[in-house]
């Protein structure tokens, strides 16, 4: 750490003896120990260094930000240079500004030291209970890994934020097949902080195995109705996403685009309905703990039993805007509050519709306007989950699903990165031959 800091110092010393009135300097280091497979079969075992050095600089109000993998002191020095002039070539703005100093702040996480023989015994473990459990699986790419991260970000302030955290992790590719039949491709994956439990319990990774064990043999849905739609929680987790993005991002707050622009404080959502970001929840693997600005990260509602409780802005954009900053700055670590159902009593009330594991289309507008083909799919008629979809589209409005929920899951999933339940929606529209 003590090179780091050293290295980060004077990357900062540079940016300001070079005119910045504000300046970032931040120095990491990462290790990366990663197990892949291929197919079932173990294919690599290696160790990855990532280093890297980012620079921000603010002169006379045009801001200018830089990042290199290059650490030695030259290339700091280089980089500091580069940095002011992209600041030179920037327009100004008096909304760049940086938090006020806070006392040296220091965060030590997650398992430090790498547990290679549990790691490569789970490892193991995991594609045998895959080929024990659910033959007809097979595993293209498999990636259990431990990361290791070290930093030191010095702000011109006075602030300090000096960090060592690590975290495993384990990511599968896989489809189903019985003999020339197959079905589409998907992807699990989940973070975690101890190697106590196997894998195949963590996160959805089991739900997804089975959810693709049947898949191989698919129908299309007759004609266009309108149905339910049930999003596992992985599908849910694109969805709010979306909604993020389009409707409370810095991006549509500041052209005045977004359709909730003037509805903070009012109800956007079923009551039922409550959705934080939380990096600092205990389910929660490497969340942030401090804003690229300086200000020590704090969870918050953006909606709490419905209502729109803060839009998703930087401190830029309130500064531009008048309005209040977000709590952090990740778009990410989702928390939604469960529901009081089962997810199997929310199936068993829905009379016709389809359980959607996964969601290919383009991007919705900011209208909230989307369409595209449920992935992974099932049909559900009269309280059961019948055969595998293919070629069924779905389309609606994201607004008006937040409206129409017809129910939210007791059951949650935890990937170390949100925690999220099952969401069956109301009104939308599913179409298929």
């Amino acid at each position: 750490m003590k090179k780091l800091m050293e290295k980060a110092s004077l990357g900062l010393n540079a940016l300001c003896e070079g005119g910045a009135e504000q300046a970032i300097c931040a120095v990491s280091r990462g290790e990366v120990r990663e197990i892949n497979a291929a197919w079932g079969e173990f294919s690599l075992y290696r160790t990855l260094f990532n280093d890297s050095v980012s620079f921000m600089a603010i002169h006379e109000q045009r801001r200018g930000v830089l990042t290199q993998n290059k650490v030695e002191d030259q290339d700091i020095l280089q980089g500091a240079k580069r940095c002011l002039e992209a600041a030179q070539a920037a327009d100004p703005d008096d909304a760049w500004q940086l938090a006020p100093a806070l006392p040296e702040q220091s965060f030590e996480e997650g398992p430090l030291v790498c547990d290679e023989e549990t790691l490569l015994k789970r490892s193991r473990e995991l594609l045998d209970h895959i080929k024990e459990r659910y033959p007809a699986i097979c595993v293209e790419e498999m990636y259990v890994g431990h990361s290791l991260s070290e930093s030191c970000a010095i702000y011109s302030t006075g602030s300090r934020f000096l960090s060592r955290r690590a975290d495993y992790s384990v990511s599968l590719m896989f489809n189903a097949q019985e003999g020339d039949k197959t079905s589409s491709f998907y992807g699990s994956e989940v973070t975690f902080d101890s190697l106590d439990r196997p894998l195949i319990e963590l996160g959805s990774l089991e739900e997804d195995l089975a959810l693709v064990s049947g898949q191989i043999y698919t129908t299309a849905p007759q004609g266009n109705f309108e149905g339910v739609v049930v999003l596992t929680p992985a599908c849910l987790g694109s969805l709010l996403y979306s909604c993020i993005s389009n409707f409370v991002s810095d991006a549509v707050i500041l052209d005045g685009t977004s359709i909730w622009r003037e509805k903070l404080h009012k109800e956007v959502a079923d009551p039922r309905f409550s959705l934080y970001l939380a990096p600092h929840h205990p389910a929660i693997i490497g969340g942030e703990r401090y804003t690229p600005e300086g200000y020590l990260s704090e969870d918050y509602a953006v909606i709490e039993q419905g209502v729109l409780k803060s839009f998703c802005l930087s401190d830029y954009t309130a500064r531009k805007t008048g309005l209040e900053r977000s709590k952090n700055g990740s778009l990410g670590n989702f928390v939604v509050n469960p529901g009081l159902e089962s997810i199997d009593a929310i199936i068993k009330g829905v009379d016709r519709g389809i359980l959607v594991g996964r969601f290919s289309g383009g991007n919705p507008g900011t209208s909230g306007d989307f369409s595209g083909v449920a992935k992974n799919a099932f049909l559900i008629e009269k309280g059961k989950i019948g055969p595998a979809l293919s070629e069924t589209m779905v389309s609606g409005n994201l607004a008006d699903l937040l409206l129409n929920i017809r129910g939210i899951s007791s059951e949650v999933v935890k990937d170390g990165s949100s925690v999220l339940p099952w969401i069956a929606f109301d009104g939308v529209i599913i179409s298929g031959k």
